[in-house]
């Protein structure tokens, strides 16, 4: 495998003197090698990770090969982006839409796609008991994080609509269990 490496071209004189000058960086008696974005490079990064392969050599020394690439970088959905649940798509049509499931009617999904019960008559033949169209989910890239959070998504007005029920319901036991005035 032939390699375009800038050391292995040198004589035997300007090897030495490039070790001794890698030596002296790594003892900090000589400045460290900077790279194209002002940035000190580590002496004592290893070698096949300071330099480049050729297919990226840019022919200064740099670091920017072992950094992440803006172009392959995923981009990952923001805080609190969640997918609607149960959610419908406006109101139901009154009848049947060419390109609808034949099943309930909503035009979101085909027949083999549905989730309604399957019908005897569906809703293509009858025309009755159209389903409204579901929300299209958002696609959302969810980091390793995200997609382990527990608590994405969670409303708590939910909860707070159950603790006032379960409020109302010990009320009306309370007044059951009173006895009357006559």
């Amino acid at each position: 495998m032939a390699t375009s490496n800038p050391v292995a071209k040198l004589s035997r004189g300007d090897w030495k003197k490039a070790k001794e000058l890698d030596e002296a960086r790594k003892a900090g008696t000589a400045p460290a090698e900077v790279d194209e974005e002002g940035k000190d490079i580590n002496p004592h990064i290893p070698q096949y990770i300071r330099e480049a392969p050729w297919y990226v050599n840019s022919g200064r020394p740099s670091l920017k090969h072992q950094r992440p690439q803006p172009v392959k970088e995923k981009s990952i959905a923001e805080i609190g982006q969640w997918f609607y649940r149960g959610q419908k798509a406006g109101p139901a049509a009154t009848k049947f839409r060419k390109g609808a499931c034949e099943n309930c009617g909503a035009m979101t999904h085909k027949k083999k796609d549905c989730m309604e019960r399957p019908r005897k008559l569906g809703a293509k033949f009858t025309g009755q008991q159209i389903m409204e169209d579901e929300i299209l989910q958002p696609d959302i890239d969810l980091g390793f994080d995200g997609k382990r959070d527990r608590w994405n998504g969670y409303d708590p007005q939910e909860h707070q609509k159950i603790v006032e029920e379960y409020g109302k319901i010990e009320e009306v036991g309370r007044n059951a269990c009173r006895p009357r005035e006559k």
